[in-house]
């Protein structure tokens, strides 16, 4: 008894080290996934499903661990092997959540330039993660010199038992058999709000969580014949005008939603007074958006593709994930019809991979937040700098154009948002229930702005115009809906937990009530206005998912779409909206209905894209443009007023944030109002011989670059 109580005893002390070392590790993935101290505290002492998400993670460390002991023989090499690549995925994951709002997924393996975009945010790497990083090392070096009882080699016993160790606690985990260990744990798992989902459940058990989510399935039946049968039976389009080509102005409003919906709250003014107005005599309606308080490159994607996130993995974000190659557009359907496409975002231009993506949607043109001037109206670019950029493109090009804009004004959050809120708010609520709407209000006003000051300058346009505008999704007021339960919009117990705010893996599985129907008629329907200054009086009663828009904007204008659009045009009239499938019965939809719909976006999004035929390798541009144009510098003149030296720069497609350089470095510019640039200069002597160049783009990325022009003595 006592020499077996000894073996235990010495089996533990030889054992100890490693689960110390272990859970170093763990947490150390947790700090850089996260970013902040504060952030790991409080995931471990305030969060509900910290302990079963940590005791998964470890063993999910452990199991790893094991596996490489197992194949090495040797402690040290097996944990600092693991321990690199651990802690370099989770730095990336902290660098991308802090860019892009999304953490590190499954999928971005296959997205071959993302190191290279986070590169060019180096500089931004918090000096803290650094020192942790060099800590973490340090503590490991030392505790695998200091510790007592650290076996540093094993026999091949001991490995075979290592090895047994891993394929057991990695096979139970990642194939929830022979028991379902994460439901047994009461893991929660948001296919949708995959943020929610890192904070609660931690990196590696997340990205466990979402490798299913990876691949979508070929569509039974897919082959080249079946899809070649569905583009000849839709190929006709019977309405094309080829002597009309109005410009096409599709603008995506961040957060756009009615308020005057709110029957609970009093509002000082229609903050949606012109929009209101305009649905008296224009086409209008609802649009069923494919999300909540989110994931605006989800509405994107289906506005301008016609394709629906409806039949790829809960979760996924295509601009993220599948859009690695020319995917058919509004962009491009039109460009082939002589159209100048730009996409306007005042983001930056790799936000959701917008300038991977616009190029293989077929857009020439992307003036990306890059070449905004710094106009803000709280935190974010004012609608109203979108709207003169939209303006300014139309006013600068010949010919048609087909621009796709969106604003990012009314992102949240929306506490203390506004300086100055012009919409006041009255009825039974909290006063962070209040300051929210107010500030929500102030955006909303300023969006309806927006449009009037657009339909006011194309009235009186000669060119014939068409102007979609739309809200992407309705906007987070609060957590878990709180501002919506507050004001009485929706019952204090909504949000079923399969829709994109609230989604779980392992919950309640009823879904499709009355009672969910009306949630999801409350919470994802924005407003959809198609206004035109040529055609004849006409009002269509505007009810549609997002998916549909494209195609009936393309019938509208009377120009020519393709085998899909037709298709989807012909769909929309039978069912006008493509609810979650849990919705299917309570609105009357088919699955078989749609079985081609789904089977012609595999063709297009994963399969051998035979509906393209010889249009296959056409669709993406080949060179996406940023800005206006080449900067070109044509002279340079050096002026002297008092102490102040400067140079002025005269010459075409000069923007706000253009920077001069001189001789490789950057001098403070001013951009002036007639698209002329002066910079600052400290010493006069080294202007007379320099090299001048005029820059657009973050630190280390140059989005757009002028001629060289040489100064001479």
């Amino acid at each position: 008894m006592k020499q077996k109580r000894e073996r235990i005893l010495n089996y533990i002390k030889s054992r100890y080290a490693l689960w110390i070392l272990t859970l170093i590790l763990v947490f150390m993935i947790e700090l850089l996934n996260r970013g902040k101290v504060q952030d790991l505290t409080k995931w471990i002492f305030k969060e509900e499903s910290f302990i079963p998400a940590f005791v998964l993670t470890y063993a999910i460390v452990y199991g790893i661990l094991s596996l490489f002991i197992a194949l090495t023989g040797r402690a040290q090499i097996a944990y600092w092997t693991i321990s690199t690549f651990l802690v370099l995925i989770a730095f990336i994951s902290g660098m991308k959540w802090k860019l892009i709002e999304v953490p590190l997924m499954p999928w971005d393996v296959t997205m071959t330039d993302e190191a290279m975009d986070l590169s060019g945010y180096l500089q931004e790497v918090p000096i803290k993660m650094v020192i942790a990083i060099l800590v973490f090392v340090i503590v490991g070096i030392l505790l695998f010199k200091k510790l007592p009882h650290v076996q540093k080699k094993f026999n091949w016993t001991e490995r075979g038992l290592f090895l047994l160790l891993s394929v057991v606690l990695l096979g139970v985990i990642f194939t929830d058999k022979p028991i379902a260990i994460k439901k047994r744990f009461g893991i929660e798992y948001s296919r949708t709000i995959q943020d929610l989902n890192y904070k609660k459940n931690g990196f590696l058990l997340s990205t466990i969580l979402n490798v299913d989510q990876a691949f979508v399935d070929k569509p039974k039946g897919y082959s080249e014949e079946k899809i070649k049968s569905l583009v000849e039976s839709n190929s006709k389009n019977d309405k094309v005008n080829s002597k009309v080509n109005p410009n096409v102005i599709v603008i995506l409003s961040e957060s756009l939603w009615d308020m005057t919906k709110m029957k609970d709250v009093k509002l000082s003014k229609d903050p949606l007074s012109f929009y209101h107005s305009l649905q008296k005599k224009y086409s209008s309606g609802e649009m069923l958006s494919p999300a909540y308080g989110g994931w605006t490159a989800n509405v994107e994607f289906e506005v301008l593709t016609g394709n629906t996130v409806r039949f790829l993995p809960q979760g996924a974000i295509p601009y993220n994930q599948y859009v690695n190659h020319g995917v058919d557009s509004l962009a491009s359907i039109l460009g082939r019809q002589g159209y100048n496409t730009t996409a306007i975002s005042p983001t930056h231009s790799r936000f959701y991979q917008a300038n991977k993506v616009y190029q293989n949607f077929g857009f020439s043109r992307f003036i990306s937040g890059e070449f905004f001037e710094d106009k803000k109206k709280g935190p974010y670019i004012a609608d109203d700098e979108v709207a003169n950029k939209i303006i300014e493109t139309t006013e600068k090009s010949s010919g048609s154009d087909f621009i796709f804009a969106n604003t990012m004004e009314n992102h949240g959050s929306y506490i203390n948002k506004y300086k100055e809120k012009t919409v006041k708010v009255e009825g039974q609520m909290s006063a962070e229930t209040k300051d929210m709407l107010e500030n929500y209000a102030t955006g909303v006003a300023d969006a309806d702005e927006m449009l009037k000051k657009l339909v006011h300058h194309y009235e009186k346009s000669k060119e014939p115009t068409i102007v979609v505008f739309f809200g992407d999704h309705l906007p987070p007021l609060g957590r878990n809906y709180s501002a919506y339960k507050d004001a009485k919009y929706i019952g204090k117990d909504s949000g079923p937990d399969f829709l994109p705010s609230a989604s779980t893996d392992y919950g309640d599985k009823s879904k499709g009530t009355v009672k969910e129907l009306d949630f999801l008629n409350k919470m994802y329907r924005t407003p959809l206005m198609v206004w035109n200054n040529y055609l004849p009086e006409h009002q269509d009663k505007l009810d549609m998912s997002s998916n549909f828009i494209g195609p009936y904007v393309l019938n509208l204008a009377q120009k020519e779409g393709t085998y899909y659009t037709n298709y989807l045009y012909n769909l929309s009239k039978k069912y006008p909206m493509i609810p979650p499938q849990e919705y299917y019965s309570q609105m009357k939809i088919k699955s078989e209905d749609l079985a081609d719909y789904q089977m012609m976006q595999y063709d297009i999004m994963f399969g051998e894209q035979y509906g393209y035929g010889k249009l296959k390798d056409q669709i993406a541009s080949k060179k996406l443009i940023f800005g206006y144009g080449d900067m070109t510098i044509e002279n340079v003149t050096l002026h002297s007023s008092g102490q102040e030296k400067t140079i002025h720069i005269t010459g075409k497609n000069f923007s706000g944030p253009s920077t001069i350089y001189l001789d490789g470095k950057s001098i403070e510019t001013k951009y002036q109002p007639d698209g002329s640039l002066i910079g600052i200069i400290s010493d006069e002597g080294k202007v007379a011989s320099a090299k001048i160049q005029v820059k657009n783009g973050p630190k280390g990325i140059d989005l757009a670059v002028s001629n060289v022009y040489q100064m001479k003595k």
